[in-house]
């Protein structure tokens, strides 16, 4: 299995950087979130889902939770980084990854309770 180095996290968050925010109500929305991914281009949703999955992968230590190395590293680096356990689900974890224009939702999927 692959594991990201931050060299891999720096490319693909300088792919994402060139990325203009569609015009829609987004403001301040992950580039990963629906408001702004489906209103890209092909292209451009194709270098989000790279972005993602880098970072999905770097952020996580081998059992899924927090890599508080690689995280360290990710702020050291001039990135904001945070993964954490999300308080209402213990089995859940939440986080982004953010540059200067862009923020990339890192969490977990969430549980959905719709029965």
């Amino acid at each position: 299995m692959f594991k990201p180095t931050i060299d891999d996290v720096r490319q693909v968050l300088k792919e994402i950087e060139g990325i203009e925010r569609p015009d829609a109500d987004n403001e301040g929305d992950p580039l990963n979130s629906p408001s702004v991914y489906n209103y890209l281009s092909d292209e451009n949703q194709g270098k989000v889902d790279r972005a993602e999955e880098v970072l999905k992968d770097y952020v996580r230590n081998p059992e899924g939770g927090p890599n508080n190395r690689a995280i360290t590293e990710l702020n050291k680096s001039g990135f904001t980084a945070h993964f954490n356990q999300d308080q209402d689900d213990p089995y859940r974890y939440v986080g982004s990854v953010s540059t200067r224009d862009w923020k990339v939702d890192v969490s977990d999927p969430s549980s959905g309770e719709d029965d």
